[in-house]
């Protein structure tokens, strides 16, 4: 079981349908970039062989953008690997605009016709795709670097066309239409992991929360047992009598001291957690009805022995993946959850038997803070597909060294 698997913090179920379809985005880019460059050898070939046509001059000088092209398409083919980074991006984004740059240097001193040597889509797609990874991957300086070198490109259209107006404008349109898409993906991965991040600082709140539900009920015991042996030390006065009634009011103290704290970091529907775990996993059983899967729990083992940090956890990532199950597993039966308490620390399983077709729905960040939640506590939790494309499964380990 792989540590704090959780997959993108778009809910725990990216890894689907959408997830797929992710991952397909760069083949596709890739087959389009080839689409467009074959287009364009295809479309140099036969002008070659239309007589009278107005364009430049038929010689071999007419390929010259389509192997600027050709080039471009390579660079922004390998750039495409996601294991590129920062820098090779910045230098592949920076080469594409050297080339288109050399190409329409070579072109400026021949002989142009009536239209000149256009540029070859194979050449701008390139360089969008290309400003596109950088804004995504890099630094705001490399962005920039490679912008300016890209904007330096589309100037050079009046060195080709002899006619070419304008020539600020469009280069400045085909930067920005290059730079928004990955500047947009950029601020999604950014709001992301604000996201998980937020959901990281309310889970360690929740355990704030529930760690005083476990200490406020031992601090009582403390209190009561300190109120009990003032009583008993009465048969024998002491030093012992002596340092009770200040046992007694330290504990009182910071009894009321933690209680204090904690309740100003209630949410007003917080309610505080039962210590009964076998009964509130109980609880969470439901018949089916309504569309929504039966939701089957099991418990083996001393489960109520556990201790109380790991048993609140326990009872948490069981209702958050019960939960999520139930709002997304589409087309599920069943939710069934097991929870195996042994001596070393206790296992919880959470498998539903729903379609791929709705994993990628949902926006929470639930099992973020479960994740969060098990590694606080030594343990590791992990969710994902399950064997076969139907269903997810979430699968944590909690110890029990840290509570002994």
């Amino acid at each position: 079981m792989a540590s704090n698997n959780i997959p993108s913090p778009l809910h725990g179920r990216l890894p689907g349908l959408e997830g797929a379809a992710v991952r397909l985005v760069p083949w596709a880019v890739a087959g389009v970039l080839a689409l467009t460059w074959g287009y364009d050898l295809v479309g140099t070939a036969q002008t070659q062989t239309v007589p009278n046509w107005a364009g430049p001059p038929h010689s071999p000088m007419d390929y010259v953008p389509v192997v600027a092209g050709a080039v471009a398409v390579v660079l922004a083919l390998v750039a495409l690997n996601p294991r590129a980074g920062r820098t090779p991006t910045t230098v592949y984004g920076v080469a594409a605009a050297l080339v288109v740059i050399t190409a329409s240097a070579v072109l400026a001193p021949l002989p142009k016709g009536m239209f000149g040597y256009a540029f070859a889509p194979s050449e701008i797609l390139p360089l969008l795709v290309l400003l596109s990874l950088a804004a995504l991957r890099c630094r705001p300086w490399q962005v920039a670097a490679v912008a300016v070198c890209a904007f330096a490109a589309g100037l050079t259209d009046h060195l080709r066309e002899p006619n070419s107006y304008g020539v600020v404008s469009p280069a400045l349109m085909m930067v920005t239409a290059g730079l928004v898409p990955g500047l947009y993906l950029r601020w999604r991965a950014f709001q992301r992991r604000s996201h998980a991040e937020r959901a990281r600082a309310q889970e360690r709140l929740a355990v704030a929360r529930d760690l005083h539900d476990v200490v406020a009920h031992e601090v009582t015991g403390i209190v009561v047992q300190a109120q009990a042996l003032r009583y008993i030390a009465e048969r024998d006065p002491g030093a012992v009598r002596d340092g009770l009634p200040e046992i007694e009011a330290a504990g009182a103290r910071a009894l009321e001291s933690m209680r204090g704290m904690v309740t100003r970091l209630r949410e007003p529907d917080d309610v505080p957690l039962s210590p009964d775990l076998s009964g509130g996993l109980a609880r969470l059983e439901a018949a089916a009805s309504d569309g929504l899967p039966r939701v089957s729990v099991r418990c083996e083992g001393d489960v109520d022995g556990l201790p109380p940090t790991v048993g609140t956890a326990v009872l948490r990532i069981v209702q958050e993946s019960v939960t999520n199950a139930l709002r997304y597993a589409r087309g599920a039966a069943l939710v069934d959850a097991v929870v195996r308490a042994g001596p070393d620390g206790v296992a919880v399983e959470v498998l539903d038997d729903g379609r791929e077709a709705g994993s990628g729905v949902g926006g929470g960040f639930g099992l973020v803070g479960m994740a969060e939640r098990a590694r606080i506590l030594g343990g590791e939790l992990s969710a994902g597909p399950r064997g076969g494309g139907h269903g997810w499964e979430v699968r944590a380990w909690l110890p029990l060294e840290g509570d002994s």
